[in-house]
């Protein structure tokens, strides 16, 4: 949100994502941001909302924020020496209007082949459980070979398409 330029408050949505449920990444993600969305209206309803969900994917199975360090391990395992992608939904709610746009963006990423001492050194330098896939830039950085499509994987949100949709509700950008 830095790099739109906009004053902004941080408010956790504290929904349970878990309820939440979605065989497709896209689809999953999108439903995850727009509940958030949703949520934080219900406390600022005079508000314009920027919310977002993110999840890496390989051959049909997502991959969200792992719940322990051997999840993490395992999922840096999983991406090692492959293709899979990070999906990222945003959604920007006109709260006063009632009026929600969103979006999905997707990065193709490639690791290359990892050896076990530099994932159980990264995933004791990061803060792994808190993202999707276990991984954040930093990673991509260090271990991507090809990386293509939307650019996603530095903040986690699509800067430029949040800039698109926050102008289609009005907000100067």
């Amino acid at each position: 949100m830095d790099l739109v330029g906009l004053p902004y408050v941080a408010r956790p949505a504290n929904i349970d994502e878990k309820a939440i449920r979605d065989g497709d990444p896209k689809q999953l993600t999108r439903k995850l941001a727009e509940a958030k969305a949703w949520k934080v209206a219900e406390e600022h309803p005079d508000a314009v909302i920027v919310s977002g969900d993110a999840v890496a994917a390989k051959d049909g199975k997502i991959y969200e924020k792992p719940v322990d360090l051997n999840e993490a391990a395992r999922f840096l395992s999983e991406f090692s020496g492959n293709e899979f992608q990070f999906v990222t939904s945003l959604a920007v709610l006109h709260a006063p209007k009632r009026k929600l746009l969103s979006a999905v963006e997707i990065s193709h990423i490639t690791f290359r082949p990892l050896v076990e001492r530099e994932i159980q050194e990264y995933i004791q330098k990061y803060a792994v459980l808190s993202y999707a896939g276990a991984f954040e830039s930093d990673a991509v950085l260090k271990f991507a070979d090809r990386v293509s499509g939307a650019v996603n994987i530095g903040t986690a949100l699509p800067v430029s398409r949040l800039i698109r949709l926050l102008r289609e509700q009005g907000v100067e950008v």
